[in-house]
């Protein structure tokens, strides 16, 4: 393992921090394969590095279209302004389209000052720095991934940064072909536009919930209990536990008294506690 030798920065974080990013390194290798979904490598750089976001994103040329990204949100700050786009070519500016593969560019350590659309982006998620790393030029598209940050990145950060960005580039480029336009295509099937302002149990179905957990959320806001819930559907203990479970998570209530108070109250979805359509 790397001795990094950084005046001011503690080395046993740094050597936490270096152990966690080899274990991502080798989850990103293993997805790059097709042995896991790609968005587990996401989220396993994500939390190894400290990161608030990861972006993964295709940029075609020489079009000017926006660049198609894969997003990993930990979305850890409680603000509700998404990280839904690619900051990349803000960042870069003239210099995507040459920048070496397994490069590091930091919004943090620059010369001229930051792009104004960039700083506000960044500013309305309460970011404080950004990482892209350029993974593949291609003569057709520029394949980046980016880090948000609710800190400025530490020198420790940036060592271990530095050391696996030509390990992450190289084996980007070693992946299965096809891998992030299959990736693309699963999580834009996935998406279904959410009507905003619409309650719970509306015909705009604004939580996505599925036939069984609809079915609950019914008899839940006319009053039955547990117990009668189970009678009427006919299902298990179990089987209940696991409704509501999902329904938790797809409405933001905590308990069964939130989700209660969320269908009778006829709130629209975004403000009677739900996550207004973000997706995970």
């Amino acid at each position: 393992m790397k001795d990094y030798a950084i005046a001011g920065e503690p080395p046993g974080r740094m050597r936490a921090i270096e152990a966690s990013m080899i274990g991502a390194v080798a989850q990103w290798c293993e997805c790059l394969h097709g042995t896991n979904p790609l968005r587990t490598s996401l989220r396993y750089l994500t939390d190894s590095i400290g990161a608030e976001a990861v972006i993964l994103a295709r940029h075609c040329r020489p079009s000017e279209a926006p660049a198609k990204v894969l997003v990993h949100d930990r979305a850890r700050s409680g603000c509700r302004v998404p990280i839904d786009r690619s900051h990349a070519a803000l960042l870069l500016g003239r210099f995507l389209e040459t920048a070496k593969p397994g490069s590091t560019w930091y919004g943090s350590v620059r010369d001229a000052e930051m792009h104004p659309v960039l700083s506000a982006a960044l500013a309305r998620r309460h970011l404080q720095d950004i990482v892209v790393i350029p993974l593949e030029i291609g003569e057709r598209s520029i394949d980046t991934l980016e880090l948000y940050f609710t800190e400025k990145v530490r020198h420790y950060q940036q060592a271990v940064l530095s050391t696996l960005a030509e390990t992450l580039s190289r084996t980007w480029q070693n992946r299965a072909r096809g891998l992030f336009t299959d990736t693309l295509l699963k999580a834009v099937a996935a998406q279904v536009p959410v009507t905003a302002g619409a309650p719970i149990l509306s015909a705009d179905n604004p939580a996505r919930l599925s036939r069984a957990e609809y079915r609950v959320c019914l008899l839940l806001s006319h009053g039955h209990s547990p117990e009668r819930m189970r009678s009427e559907l006919g299902i298990k203990e179990s089987t209940l536990r696991s409704h509501l479970s999902n329904l938790y998570a797809k409405t933001g209530a905590r308990n069964l008294a939130e989700l209660t108070f969320q269908l009778v109250s006829d709130l629209p979805f975004d403000l009677a506690g739900g996550p207004g359509g973000r997706l995970a």
